[in-house]
């Protein structure tokens, strides 16, 4: 019983200051997200341009 309560308690510890620390650096976190989205969209587009180049076995 003990250790699920001490599990809870570290559980919550660590989950109150990771979102303290995203909220701090809030800006930063807005940055990566953005260039991680234009990163992923400009790699999806070269995949479908790509895909659409194959041929197909009909």
């Amino acid at each position: 019983m003990w250790r699920k309560v001490i599990f809870f308690i570290a559980g919550f510890m660590l989950t109150t200051l990771g979102i303290t620390i995203v909220l701090q650096q809030w800006q930063a976190v807005v940055l990566v997200f953005k260039a991680f989205i234009g990163a992923f969209l400009a790699v999806t587009g070269l995949v479908i341009l790509f895909a659409s180049t194959l041929k197909s076995h009909d």
